[in-house]
């Protein structure tokens, strides 16, 4: 299945990611979100599309981060249109669900036979798949934590963070330091 977020209207919708947005620069929540998703792709093998609003350039922007496909569409069509478009160009529909509050996308994606969830729904549904850790390989664990507390503390880093802070962090020179 093909999941296709609506990436500003989920940040926005959940407190935990787009709570800060006046100490924060947009690009701060953006990797928040896909941090979380990025946790939540190691556990659920869908494709995750997520769809921002234009980067400026003139043209449409796409990247693969960490097996996420990441679209800024081109000037003069924002992200709704994207959305709809990717859904009304779709050879299989039904094996896309869009993660979205916006009512107007919802009522074009249910038209094209597609499935919908609003992004609280699918946000809990992720922490629960991530809170989720394997104990010894025959039950699982479900990790508990506290309301208003980050995933990213109970689950450490993604994958790319850790190699990010591994790589400012690392010792260059291969001397051990005092400082």
């Amino acid at each position: 299945m093909d999941v296709i977020v609506d990436g500003y209207n989920v940040i926005f919708k959940i407190p935990e990611l787009g709570d800060s947005t006046k100490k924060c620069d947009i690009e701060i929540l953006r990797n928040r979100l896909l941090s979380v998703l990025e946790q939540y792709k190691e556990k659920r093998k869908h494709r995750l599309i997520v769809v921002f609003d234009g980067q400026g350039s003139g043209v449409s922007y796409k990247s693969n981060i960490s097996g996420i496909d990441v679209v800024f569409p081109r000037p003069g069509l924002d992200a709704d249109e994207e959305i709809k478009r990717m859904v009304s160009k779709s050879k299989r529909p039904r094996e896309i669900m869009v993660v979205t509050s916006d009512r107007d996308i919802k009522r074009f994606v249910v038209k094209c036979g597609s499935k919908v969830m609003e992004p609280l729904e699918f946000y809990r549904d992720v922490t629960e798949k991530i809170a989720h850790q394997t104990a010894d390989g025959r039950g699982r664990k479900k990790i508990m934590r506290d309301e208003g507390e980050p995933m990213s503390k109970y689950t450490g880093p993604s994958k790319s963070e850790a190699q990010h802070w591994l790589k400012v962090f690392s010792n260059k020179t291969g001397k051990d330091s005092d400082d």
